[in-house]
């Protein structure tokens, strides 16, 4: 059994999901063959022997569009996307971003083939190249006990997949348990990293291959240069400190928007009037959560994570909150 850090002692490796941490390790070309061992073990069926990294910040097509900032963005040899995204913390439209997301690739395409065609070159027929979204979790997303769901689109009836261009794969590694004696499949191993590196004190017996020797090389604290050790203590704390925001606001909006609508509800003396009071309850419990995370100095989009309001709504608080 590998020896874990005991509480309160120095990790003496980075924490992969951390967000300058998840960046270094997968989206940088000097360790770009972690990264094509991790895809080959997500996507088994596709022969992945080399990548090149694509510019993480996508415009869309046109002049105003909302453009998209990824965390790792590669294309294969042979045309293959892939869009690589490392999500922290609970949010609630994660598989809609994704979604948007891979239209940004997909309409690359489109328009580069349309570009060729003006130029006198073949018309484009809208043949793809496939594009694959992975999404790793640090939350559970899906209320079942699965690691791993895969989404294709498919004929509703019979099953039947109408394209292999397009995929989207969630892996939620909180939910992952498994430990180091129970280590069977390679995404056990990378999973158990994944959820646990800044936890060990050594490298398990059972994670000798190439790969993991040069990511546990990589990870490790002491080889880090004063600019990333600073680099990573930064986007470390500051996750911190955006979690400890949101589960303050959240906890303190819960208990003063539950005890209001409970009082609502009793008040009307009726069953009618307790689900409206429930209802009330919740409303004043996002509102509350929000105007909770306004006071620490949280940004909009933690606003609009932790509580799923839109960013007008969230502006329109701030606004009313200064003017208070």
């Amino acid at each position: 059994m590998t020896e874990l850090v005991k509480v309160g002692s120095e990790s003496k490796y980075i924490d992969l999901m951390v967000d300058w941490s998840f960046k270094k390790i997968f989206g940088t070309e000097v360790n770009k063959d972690i990264l094509i061992e991790f895809l080959k073990v997500i996507f088994p069926q596709y022969a992945i022997s080399d990548i090149t990294y694509v510019p993480t910040e996508q415009l869309g097509i046109m002049e105003d569009d909302r453009k998209a900032i990824f965390d790792v963005l590669c294309r294969t040899v042979d045309g293959k996307t892939f869009l690589v995204e490392m999500q922290r913390g609970y949010q609630k439209h994660f598989f809609e971003r994704a979604l948007f997301y891979t239209s940004f690739p997909i309409m690359k395409q489109g328009k580069k083939a349309l570009a060729e065609e003006a130029k006198g070159n073949r018309p484009w027929d809208f043949s793809l190249d496939g594009v694959f979204f992975l999404g790793i979790l640090n939350f559970k997303y899906e209320d079942d006990e699965m690691t791993e769901h895969r989404y294709r689109l498919m004929e509703a009836t019979s099953k039947k997949l109408m394209t292999d261009k397009l995929e989207f794969v969630f892996v939620e590694v909180e939910k992952f348990d498994k430990g180091e004696d129970e280590l069977e499949t390679d995404l056990d191993k990378w999973l158990y990293l994944l959820k646990n590196m800044s936890n060990l004190l050594k490298r398990p017996e059972r994670l000798r291959d190439r790969i993991f020797t040069k990511l546990f090389d990589v990870a490790e604290l002491a080889q880090l240069d004063d600019e990333d050790r600073i680099k990573y203590i930064k986007s470390m704390n500051t996750e911190r400190d955006t979690y400890n925001q949101i589960e303050y606001a959240r906890e303190s909006g819960r208990e003063e928007g539950l005890e209001e609508g409970h009082k609502e509800g009793h008040k009307e003396g009726k069953e009618e009037g307790l689900k409206e009071g429930r209802e009330e309850g919740r409303g004043e419990e996002r509102l509350k959560i929000a105007m909770n995370l306004i006071r620490v100095g949280a940004s909009c989009e933690i606003i609009t994570q932790a509580t799923g309001l839109s960013a007008e709504e969230v502006s329109k608080l701030k606004e009313e909150w200064s003017n208070a």
